[in-house]
């Protein structure tokens, strides 16, 4: 009887749960603050007082100036401080709640804050702002940072420590938990007790020292105390929260002083007794804006690209005025170069090619940024395998806002198979506030354009015909060209003469008995090529002919017989041939002549000389080689030539 009078003397009851989570801090407005179904919704905000307008979750519309408040079912919402300038708002202000369970969400503003797990020693947080969250573990009673934000937690906290009566209703935070029964059941000579508990009209039957895992409660079960009481544990299954939020800067700064803030410089240049006036400079002291700012709880700011600059206290101090300053920096407003210059670069080709054909391509160049882009400069990267044929603009004084410019290309490819093709880069010039010249590099690129080369299949067919002739008359040559392949490639023909043989060809090269020329033909065309010939010799020859190509060679031949007959042997030539004098030892009789030779070509005049003496058929014999570039070039190569040689 005495130890159950101690034990309910030690009979603990907890009505509830007291606030013991908060935010507090400075958060942009208008915004959203507090645990999700019970958060605080601030829309707007008065220019007179600072006064705001608040709707927290199932209460309705409240109004609450500078310095008040706001009361229900356990929360609070409170103003200290406000913050204004057209551009940008802040608030400094509190919020309080009870707790935070396990998968629960926490609204401070721009973040999220989950409660993902706890335990006894911490618990892990998944904080998420826009499209980026990280996971952080805060451990008991240490405070963890994420960017502005110091978060720390008490972990599982105990809500209920002591005797539950039988059939009492017991309120602990948004429960209520009553000792229903118990029962005890033999087995095998051993009492087993059952109680019956029951949370919020839910039952949960357990054994002494067993765990009831209740929802948002964890119930450590105890001892009975005879029929009427039972010992027990009550845990939050979350914690308590407290979540700072800190401005970027916050502190006291005297005149003249310069901080900086982000990549700006932030000069305080007069104080007064409710203003100051300040300047907002790049990182080299060039001023970009400046102005007065009020000093009080309800300032008004100055603002420049993310930058919030206010004033909530002035003082002096050793003989200077001093004034406490708050500034935010919101780094996605912070102008960056690509907020003043834009190029749409697009590089524009087609997207199948053959291995070895040239294909045009562009590049287009469109400038939809607010400024006019200088100094403009392209360079192409091409991938290995490609190559731009001829050269392409690569520099532009300017381009204006609004304008485009176009740079068309010729690219060879030179491998097959699915490819990158490579890009454009794009330089340029634009003015920006917070570099130090007050203009900036920037570079732009196209897409990284990829194309389907298909192997060049090359392939030529070569016939070559002349009929049989005789000793200095024109023997008609024709060769016949046919591209067999899938490319229209640049070949290579090259006729191959005898020696001892003239020739008269349009457009071909003469190098010693080669001729030789090059032309182009699509795909299973055809081209003959017509030449003249004309032996100086009789006998049986082989003329060849061959077509090379990218490394490829491909040719044929033909055989004529060329009779003995020397008479005319260039019609309407005074050109005279000797058959005296056979000896080999008496040396030859040079006698020279100038003759003109009527020729089908646009040269006016082609000289010759006569030889006489003891010198072969062969060698007395004209010989004519061609040269044509762009044209018909008609040579006379004679025996006497060397002759002539001779003598000099």
């Amino acid at each position: 009887m005495k130890r159950l009078l101690v034990l309910v003397l030690a009979f603990m009851l907890l009505p509830g749960v007291a606030a013991s989570s908060s935010i507090t801090g400075w958060l942009p407005f208008p915004t959203r603050v507090g645990i999700e179904g019970s958060e605080v919704l601030i829309k707007d905000i008065s220019l007179g007082d600072g006064s705001v307008l608040v709707y927290p979750n199932g209460v309705g519309m409240r109004v609450v100036s500078v310095g008040g408040s706001v009361l229900w079912d356990g929360y609070s919402f409170s103003i200290h401080t406000a913050l204004y300038s057209p551009e940008m708002s802040y608030l400094n202000l509190s919020y309080t709640f009870p707790y935070i369970l396990e998968g629960e969400k926490l609204f401070v503003g721009d973040y999220e804050v989950l409660l993902k797990s706890v335990d006894e020693k911490g618990g892990t947080l998944v904080v998420s702002r826009g499209n980026t969250s990280k996971e952080i573990y805060c451990a008991a009673g240490k405070e963890v940072s994420y960017e502005n934000l110091g978060i720390s937690l008490t972990p599982m906290p105990v809500l209920f420590d002591g005797y539950l009566k039988r059939d009492k209703n017991v309120s602990v935070g948004e429960w209520s938990i009553v000792f229903y029964n118990y029962t005890v059941s033999s087995e095998n000579g051993a009492l087993t007790e059952i109680v019956d508990i029951r949370v919020s009209g839910k039952q949960y039957l357990a054994e002494p020292d067993e765990t009831i895992d209740a929802g948002g409660l964890l119930i450590s079960v105890g001892e009975l105390v005879g029929s009427d009481y039972l010992r027990a544990t009550i845990r939050l299954k979350g914690a308590y929260l407290r979540v700072r939020v800190h401005p970027s800067f916050d502190g006291w700064l005297r005149e003249g002083k310069t901080e900086k803030l982000g990549p700006y410089l932030v000069r305080v240049d007069k104080i007064f007794n409710d203003s100051a006036y300040v300047s907002i400079m790049n990182p080299c002291g060039r001023v970009i804006r400046s102005g007065f700012i009020t000093i009080g709880n309800f300032s008004s700011g100055i603002y420049y690209g993310g930058l919030l600059l206010g004033a909530t206290a002035s003082r002096k101090r050793d003989g200077t005025m001093e004034v406490h300053m708050v500034a935010f920096i919101d780094e996605e407003k912070v102008p960056k170069v690509s907020d003043v210059a834009l190029l749409n670069v697009s590089f524009l080709a087609p997207g199948n090619a053959t291995q070895f054909v040239p294909f045009e391509a562009r590049v287009l160049i469109k400038n939809e940024g607010p400024s006019d882009l200088k100094y403009v400069e392209v360079n192409i990267n091409l991938s290995d395998g490609f190559e731009v044929l001829g050269d392409y603009t690569g520099y532009f004084e300017e381009i204006p806002r609004g304008k485009s410019v176009e740079i068309p290309l010729r690219v060879l490819p030179e491998k097959a198979g699915n490819l990158s093709l490579g890009n454009a880069v794009v330089t340029g010039h634009a003015p920006y506030a917070l570099s130090c010249y007050g203009i900036e590099e920037v570079s732009f690129s196209s897409e990284n354009r990829a194309i389907n080369v298909a192997p060049a299949e090359i392939g030529y067919h070569v016939e070559v015909s002349a009929p049989n002739g005789s000793v200095g008359r024109e023997i008609p040559l024709n060769v016949t060209v046919v591209n067999t392949g899938n490319a229209a490639l640049p070949f290579t023909l090259t006729v191959a003469l005898p020696k001892g043989f003239a020739s008269i060809a349009e457009n071909f090269t003469a190098y010693g008995k080669w001729l030789m020329r090059t032309d182009t033909l699509a795909p299973n065309r055809s081209r003959t090529y017509s030449l003249t010939i004309i032996p100086l010799a009789a006998g049986e020859y082989e003329i060849s002919v061959g077509v090379e190509s990218h490394g490829k060679v491909f040719y044929n031949s033909t055989t004529i017989k060329v009779s003995g007959e020397t008479n005319n042997v260039l019609e309407n030539s005074s050109i005279e041939i000797s058959n005296g004098g056979t000896n080999s030892t008496c040396e030859p009789k040079v006698v020279t002549e100038v003759i003109k030779v009527p020729v089908p070509c646009n040269e006016s005049n082609v000289t010759a000389t006569t030889l006489e003496g003891g010198v072969s058929l062969k060698e007395k014999l004209i010989y004519i080689g061609g040269s044509f570039v762009g044209g018909i070039v008609f040579i006379l190569l004679l025996a006497w030539i060397a002759a002539r040689m001779e003598e000099r």
